[in-house]
């Protein structure tokens, strides 16, 4: 009697067993290589842009960048544009009194268009890896309203993952009531809120009425005014935006705050008046690295007193295994983990208040 060899059903079974078991262990560190990865590229991101803060200093008598044109919209990312090798996007961009965004979409915007506004648009639209995390769950691109009314739109705003240290204080970015110098201002806890031209981390505006030069960017701090030491205090870090962006950014905002959204080059949040939603490119350390997002919504006249959407709006994050990446005014790069004790992450966060701060 011919006899032929082959795997019983049982014995196929146990090999497919096997297999999984396999796979199930080898998924994991497979995950894990693919984050190491992207974190690593992460870190190169905020390498180069810490590199091109400084060398925008070396540029302007050891001047920072501002955080961004209060009354008019330019943000840091373009400032600092010409040295991460993106001099054609500069060169598109007019500073100072040119919008962001107009009342109605603009369809295939270009970098070459006669229309200045146009071009503020394409900047907007474009793809640039160097602000966005390879971890980030926000889409390439989003359809924009700002806050005006009505409200104006950019039909494919790229979302940002990088914000400059506003505060290490202050955990809202509330307006005053009026603009700036207003007496009149919204509290938390108590204190009076202050302008993004009076905070106290690396990344702060102009006062109102000084002279910017014209290409837009000069008018902040000096490396000098950084008393607390540069490898003390962080410059940049990681945000992610509001994971519904997507589906809020189409509405107009009322009133200016609760909406976690980041932008690079510019916006029209930013461009009406000193003290408004410097949120969209700052952040501060006075709230917990990935604070979590509020579960009860106010209504919208209540968001700007509600000081927990008013931190969160703020804060910083990743979708990195706990914790986020910054980068120090000495262009470090460090990974901060979310669990870090809030005296000091504060302390991080300030330029020269003269807390003792010490990395493990």
């Amino acid at each position: 009697m011919k006899r032929y060899r082959g795997f019983t059903l049982v014995e196929l079974l146990v090999v497919i067993a096997i297999i999984g078991i396999l796979v199930g262990l080898l998924l994991p560190a497979v995950q894990q290589i693919r984050e190491a990865a992207r974190r690593t590229a992460c870190s190169n991101n905020l390498k180069q842009q810490g590199l091109a803060m400084h060398n925008f200093a070396g540029a302007y008598h050891e001047q920072l960048p501002m955080l961004g044109e209060a009354e008019e919209g330019g943000h840091w990312s373009a400032f600092i544009l010409p040295f991460l090798e993106q001099t054609t996007i500069f060169d598109a961009l007019t500073f100072g009194s040119t919008d962001f965004a107009r009342g109605v979409a603009t369809p295939d915007a270009s970098l070459s268009d006669p229309n200045a506004i146009t071009r503020q648009i394409a900047a907007c639209e474009t793809l640039l890896p160097v602000f966005r995390c390879p971890s980030t769950i926000s889409p390439d691109a989003i359809f924009d309203a700002s806050c005006w009314v009505p409200p104006w739109f950019v039909a494919r705003r790229v979302p940002a993952n990088y914000l400059g240290v506003v505060t290490g204080i202050q955990p809202v970015d509330w307006k005053p009531a009026s603009g700036y110098g207003t007496t009149v201002r919204p509290t938390w806890n108590g204190n009076p809120t202050r302008g993004h031209w009076e905070l106290d981390g690396c990344m702060i505006t102009r006062e109102q009425f000084r002279n910017r030069i014209s290409q837009g960017g000069m008018g902040g701090i000096k490396f000098a005014d950084i008393y607390d030491g540069l490898s003390n205090t962080l410059m940049l870090g990681e945000a992610e935006p509001d994971p519904e962006l997507q589906n809020i950014a189409s509405t107009k905002e009322t009133p200016n705050t609760g909406r976690k959204d980041h932008w690079y080059i510019g916006g029209d949040d930013f461009d009406n008046w000193e003290g408004t939603d410097w949120s969209e490119m700052g952040g501060s350390t006075a709230v917990a690295i990935n604070f979590k997002k509020p579960l009860v919504k106010p209504t919208p006249v209540s968001f700007d007193s509600s000081l927990e959407w008013g931190a969160y709006e703020v804060s910083f994050g990743s979708n990195h295994p706990g914790g986020a990446q910054f980068c120090l005014a000495d262009g470090s790069v460090r990974f901060i983990q979310q669990d870090i004790d809030p005296v000091i992450y504060s302390a991080m966060g300030t330029r020269d208040n003269g807390e003792a701060v010490v990395f493990e």
